[in-house]
């Protein structure tokens, strides 16, 4: 939103959001300004501080509430309407308004004040259950992927809000779980069980990786470009081996096969076995890995990555993004230092006094 151009002011306690203890650390040095997590993630954002267990808090934030367009939070149900600023004080504050919650399980049900990691949300999303191979436990995917695509539907939800809102004048609240994400993003398995009564299993990878001289490959033998790898490997011989005839047949034999092509992939450069078998139309692609994807003449033809200078951090490469409009540009700044906006948003938009400011510093609220 923010990089769209949406004026994004991030309320961080007074010791910061808990991303600036993440690593990874510019340098190793585990300062709050050099968490690569949190200058990635918070790009052209205002950052202000505010302690809301503090009790002049609470009348702070609804202010803030009088002009939002979008609230976006993540405290546990029920903890923010306990302290009088849940939707319906923010209703009560800006009946136009949007609040978007983002908890593991959502605002209500038998597990709403369950708490859960990146882990839990893929168990009890389905995704563990097909994730992995046949013979072995569940295998969870690299990354975060749940936090990530439950800001995902945070963001479209609150677009969808915005849009109703532009309609109707009225605003909503938006629940959005974690779990329900991943459970949407894998809704293969839950058809399969609800449809034909067959629950989807792990299984080995059709499109096998292997060990390139400097890296791994993924491949994909397709009927209509099989001949063209035999080809390609100098083997035209295999495009005769009943046991290769068809994908059901090398899947079969997959074990046979990969003893084959595993050697002689060995020997090659990951980038020349991808653009051979590019140029022959088969659904081939090396594993990146971060250099590879700095030095790609695809990401940078579209200017994908970005450098920015940080007053800690110092000039780093960040990634743009996904879309595109037009010949339009995206406006990528860097993130904000922790409680750097603290003057123009408190003084400037909601109009607080320097001795105002004085006192809610001294007393530790911001």
């Amino acid at each position: 939103m923010a990089v769209m151009g949406a004026d994004v002011i991030k309320v961080e306690p007074p010791g910061g959001d808990v991303a600036r203890t993440q690593p990874p650390f510019l340098g190793d040095d585990p300062h709050p300004e050099k968490s690569g997590l949190y200058l990635y993630l918070n790009t052209n954002k205002r950052s202000i501080t505010l302690d809301i267990r503090q009790a002049a808090a609470p009348a702070v934030l609804r202010r803030l509430y009088e002009s939002a367009d979008v609230v976006i939070e993540d405290s546990p149900p029920g903890w923010l309407a306990a302290h009088d600023l849940g939707y319906e004080a923010l209703e009560r504050t800006n009946p136009r308004a949007v609040m978007v919650s983002v908890t593991p399980f959502g605002q209500y049900g038998p597990y709403r004040d369950y708490q859960a990691t990146d882990l839990v949300a893929l168990a009890l999303g389905g995704l563990l259950y097909i994730s992995g191979e046949p013979t072995r436990e569940p295998l969870k995917l690299g990354g975060h992927p749940s936090e990530y695509f439950a800001g995902l539907s945070a963001f479209s939800g609150a677009l969808i809000a915005l849009y109703h809102r532009d309609g109707t004048g009225e605003g909503q609240h938006v629940d959005v779980a974690q779990v329900e994400g991943i459970a949407s993003a894998q809704g293969y398995s839950s058809l399969g069980h609800g449809y034909i009564h067959e629950d989807r299993k792990r299984m080995n990878a059709f499109a096998p990786m292997y060990r390139a001289k400097d890296g791994f490959v993924g491949a994909m033998f397709r009927q209509d470009n099989w001949a063209d790898f035999c080809e390609m490997m100098g083997r035209p011989d295999l495009t005769t081996d009943p046991r290769f005839a068809d994908q059901i047949s090398r899947r079969d034999h997959m074990d046979e096969l990969n003893a084959i092509v595993a050697p002689w992939m060995a020997e090659q450069p990951k980038e020349d076995v991808y653009h051979a078998g590019q140029a022959k139309r088969m659904p081939m692609g090396y594993i990146c890995d971060p250099a590879d994807m700095l030095a790609s003449a695809q990401y940078q033809a579209h200017g994908y990555f970005t450098t920015l200078d940080h007053p800690v951090a110092g000039p780093l490469q960040y990634p743009g993004m996904p879309m595109r409009w037009g010949e339009d540009a995206w406006d990528l700044r860097r993130a904000p230092l922790l409680g750097e906006h603290n003057q123009e948003v408190y003084g400037g938009l909601l109009g607080y006094t320097p001795a105002e400011l004085v006192l809610l510093r001294n007393t530790r609220v911001i």
